[in-house]
């Protein structure tokens, strides 16, 4: 375990470690799109956000598995083939049609200066501007969490997932796990499945399955 305190002083290896232990207690800071598309998402593709392969690829990797625990299934961001920065930064979306997706899943850990003091409220009616579209929160995101020295400093990590429409670009949910706990028992993993558990409750992704029922017999 590692403290989050001055995360940015341990090395990515150690970010990476307080990734695979650490845990959040819940979900909160969730905005929806008031104009939800009529069908839920059953197509996605998981990208994260990272200046390591290694930690991209945990990202991803847990994510997928979260989602096949919850009777669903997703892929990586290699599904996209992306091969240049020009794809990366304006070609995203092509691709996903390219890849028969309806939406794209981003996520990656956010790094905040200050310790939060009250728990924030789990719905809010907001997302920063750049955050609507696409292509401006995807070149954002690259240009801080990319760069060398994004998490120096830090006092608090949270999860943040975001999924846009494969067709609009367009932001259709997003949500913040409460900060990490280095401590707890849970892993990761589980606050994905709270994530997914979210988006599920939100009407963004399919419904759990009902259990079939055993016919009783008659005499």
């Amino acid at each position: 375990m590692i403290s989050i305190t001055g995360c940015g002083r341990a090395a990515i290896s150690a970010v990476l470690l307080l990734f695979l232990t650490a845990c959040a207690t819940g979900v909160n800071s969730v905005w929806k799109n008031p104009a939800l598309p009529a069908a839920p998402y059953q197509q996605l593709i998981v990208v994260g956000v990272a200046n390591q392969a290694k930690v991209k690829d945990v990202y991803e990797g847990n994510f997928i598995q979260a989602f096949k625990t919850a009777g669903l299934e997703a892929r990586p961001s290699s599904a996209l083939r992306l091969k240049s920065k020009r794809d990366k930064n304006k070609g995203m979306q092509k691709a996903l049609l390219r890849a028969g997706a309806d939406g794209l899943l981003v996520t990656h850990l956010i790094a905040e200066a200050t310790k939060s003091t009250t728990p924030p409220p789990l719905r809010t009616d907001t997302v920063p501007a750049n955050y609507q579209q696409l292509l401006s929160y995807y070149q954002q995101i690259q240009r801080d969490m990319v760069r060398p020295g994004y998490y120096t400093n830090c006092q608090e990590l949270r999860l943040e997932t975001n999924l846009y429409d494969a067709k609009t670009g367009a932001l259709i949910w997003s949500g913040r796990s409460q900060p990490l706990d280095p401590d707890s028992e849970q892993t990761i993993s589980q606050v994905m499945n709270q994530m997914i558990a979210q988006l599920r409750a939100d009407g963004v992704l399919p419904a759990m399955k009902a259990a079939p029922t055993t016919p009783q017999s008659t005499f």
